[in-house]
């Protein structure tokens, strides 16, 4: 437990650090959340009509 504590602090320690890795990382992070929203919002068929969920049976 010890070492994740440690873990998350140089997570944190290097996410707001004025850096450039910092910049790096956050740009990282939102193109990541980006893509996975670009890929939702896409790819996902949430507009269409869905099948009867019985239909097969």
């Amino acid at each position: 437990m010890k070492a994740l504590q440690a873990l998350a602090d140089r997570v944190r320690k290097a996410f707001f650090a004025n850096t450039w890795l910092s910049f790096a990382l956050w740009f990282a992070a939102a193109a990541a959340m980006g893509a996975l929203l670009f890929w939702f919002l896409g790819y996902m068929s949430l507009g269409e009509s869905q099948a009867p969920v019985y239909e097969g049976f």
